[in-house]
């Protein structure tokens, strides 16, 4: 079963249950997928994870909003959301392991801190979409010192 069914049966499942947030949160998802569907890419060429990465870091931008504007409520709200959301991706890479990876891609390379750009982009592709890009970008400024 791909992720797009599985969002459809978990969706089916949470509206028996009548669980409004996770219902509200995977129709939310459903309707980017149908948005990516509707792009003009064949549907095979569609990568439902990275649409689902999509929609959790929209929610990571409320959730900053909201922190920003002194709203705790809405923060936890969209933590639950975001909580959902991270059942459907692919487990994230831990801390040292993106150090371990950002140090190895260092030395291999002998970056300096003005091939920043060469380097993340080498990172990212080694981590393969199962890390954040903001965390590789903080280790590898500390790493080059920049």
């Amino acid at each position: 079963m791909d992720l797009n069914e599985r969002i459809k049966e978990d969706l089916k499942s949470s509206m028996k249950a009548q669980d409004k947030l996770r219902t509200s949160v995977l129709r939310m998802i459903l309707a980017d997928i149908k948005i990516a569907e509707t792009s003009g890419k064949p549907k095979d060429q569609i990568d439902y994870v990275a649409v689902v990465n999509g929609y959790q870091k929209k929610l990571k931008k409320t959730r900053e909003e909201y922190e920003r504007l002194s709203l705790p409520e809405k923060v936890r709200e969209i933590d639950n959301e975001i909580a959902i959301v991270e059942e459907y991706l692919p487990r994230q890479l831990s801390d040292e392991d993106i150090k371990k990876i950002v140090n190895e891609v260092v030395e291999e390379n002998k970056f300096t801190g003005k091939e920043f750009g060469v380097a993340m982009k080498l990172i990212m592709s080694k981590c393969g979409g199962t890390t954040d890009g903001k965390k590789v970008q903080t280790f590898l400024k500390q790493r080059l010192g920049c």
